[in-house]
């Protein structure tokens, strides 16, 4: 269970970081890519002088873990897994070389308290990271008004002070 404690552990050092690439598992078919949230399976951040960080979304849960990237792999007529690089032009592949400056924790839909996703603050740009519904949102910004019934925002850890500051 992706607590926030546990969260804060594997981001805290990150902090002050710079992105150096995403990788993405991506859902292949007839030998394209599915586009934007809907395709991505999996994404990896790798940041200066740590380990890669595995982004793996499960009903309303995000888990974050230090992992490498798997290897692409065939799913017969359902299509394939594709490994590789986030193209530049994918919002997560736009945050390349900015330093991380924050992270927000995001509470998920959940009936015990647990990590939903994470608003990833960069020098240039904030990013929404979330699983909902099996379903990943990643989009730039904060929290939407039309999520805020299933994700709450619930504080910086870099920044101290109230926990809704700045939301």
């Amino acid at each position: 269970m992706p607590d926030a404690e546990t969260v804060a552990v594997l981001l805290r050092p990150l902090l002050g970081r710079r992105l150096l690439a995403v990788t993405e598992a991506r859902h292949w078919y007839d030998e394209r890519p599915v586009a934007g949230a809907a395709g991505l399976l999996h994404f990896w951040l790798h940041f200066e002088g740590t380990p890669a960080i595995m982004a793996h979304g499960c009903g309303d849960l995000l888990t974050l873990t230090e992992e490498e990237p798997y290897s692409s792999y065939n799913m017969q007529e359902y299509g394939r897994t594709v490994v590789g690089p986030a193209q530049p032009t994918d919002l997560l592949g736009e945050v390349v070389g900015q330093c991380l400056v924050d992270v927000g924790l995001v509470q998920g839909y959940s009936t015990v308290p647990a990590v939903g996703g994470t608003v990833l603050r960069f020098e240039r740009a904030e990013l929404l990271v979330a699983t909902l519904a099996d379903e990943w949102i990643c989009q730039p910004g904060r929290i939407p008004e039309k999520l805020r019934q299933y994700l709450w925002f619930s504080g910086w850890l870099g920044t101290p002070g109230p926990a809704a500051e700045g939301q």
